[in-house]
């Protein structure tokens, strides 16, 4: 009888500490011009990622450090703002928001902002976009907290690993939850980039302000995203499955990139995380031609949850 007392004890006191993890906190500032559908879909989507990608105390002692901090502060972790595009939606709190993303990223007070345009309520695939943009900002959320990485990411790792990275997982959702392949609609639109960019001037999509912007504009990152499915299709051919591949570039990358000390690049994390060279990659990027993206595309199966369980 004493046995099965002292193991009811240690069973209670354990199920207390994994309910007591505490969460990273968002507040949703959510303008009144807002569809009530949108209102509900985006609910939804935050239930979900941070479900799959939980940002929480347990995740780094950089992120319990900055909850505490901020939460003193204010209560909660991080403000997200979102409106159906109008001036200044909220004057009393930012001043002057406009478009999506992580603005404020140089502070340790960041916040997320959602502009979602009228017109795009107009196309069904637009309308998709309002939705799949929650999941693409909140992982750019979740690289930041797995890397600690104060400032803006594209500061210090590459662009098209932070916004290809993004696209990607946002248009994995698109067709689990939507049933809408738009990633592959994206890539094959030549208007949108340029393949001899990609494969020969691969450093150019390193950095926001050297990314081409006339001819092959990397429009909603397309380029971006067909540099990060070819670096998943190298992963593979080491005989990593599908999942493991995506595993290792949507966060094993990150988890690694926090263990360098501040100011290292992120090339020795790039060398570390997938075992070849920035340079070895950008040489077998170079061999691949638009059409290789039929072979490069995410399985049609493959579920967020499958990538991050």
């Amino acid at each position: 009888m004493k046995k099965i007392f002292i193991v009811f004890i240690t069973l209670v006191f354990y199920s207390t500490s994994v309910v007591a993890v505490e969460k990273f906190k968002f507040k949703y500032n959510l303008h009144e011009n807002l569809p009530k559908k949108w209102v509900t879909e985006f609910e939804i989507i935050m239930n979900i990622v941070q479900e799959v990608m939980p940002i929480n105390e347990n995740t780094n002692d950089w992120v319990k450090n900055n909850m505490k901090l901020t939460s003193m502060k204010q209560g909660y972790n991080m403000d997200i703002y979102a409106w159906k595009s109008t001036k200044n939606p909220f004057p009393e709190k930012r001043i002057n928001m406009k478009y999506s993303g992580i603005e404020g990223c140089n502070s340790p007070e960041p916040w997320m902002q959602l502009d979602i345009f009228p017109q795009d309520w107009t196309s069904s695939i637009n309308k998709i976009r309002t939705y799949t943009v929650i999941v693409h900002e909140y992982f750019h959320v979740y690289q930041r907290a797995l890397s600690h990485r104060v400032g803006c990411l594209s500061n210090n790792s590459a662009k098209w690993l932070v916004e290809g990275g993004a696209k990607v997982l946002e248009e994995i959702y698109s067709r689990q939850y939507y049933k809408k392949d738009l990633l592959k609609s994206d890539i094959q639109e030549r208007k949108r980039w340029s393949i001899k960019k990609v494969t020969k001037e691969p450093h150019l999509y390193e950095q926001h302000k050297t990314s081409p912007k006339k001819n092959g504009f990397d429009s909603n990152y397309a380029g971006s995203a067909f540099m990060l499915l070819a670096l998943v299709n190298e992963l593979k051919k080491n005989n990593l499955s599908e999942e493991e591949a995506f595993e290792l570039v949507f966060r094993e990358f990150w988890i690694q990139r926090a263990k360098q000390p501040s100011g290292w690049n992120w090339q020795t994390t790039f060398k570390n995380t997938f075992g070849m060279t920035l340079d070895e990659f950008y040489e077998k990027l170079s061999k691949y031609k638009r059409k290789d993206l039929k072979k490069i595309l995410p399985s049609k199966t493959l579920m967020i949850q499958d990538i991050f369980s």
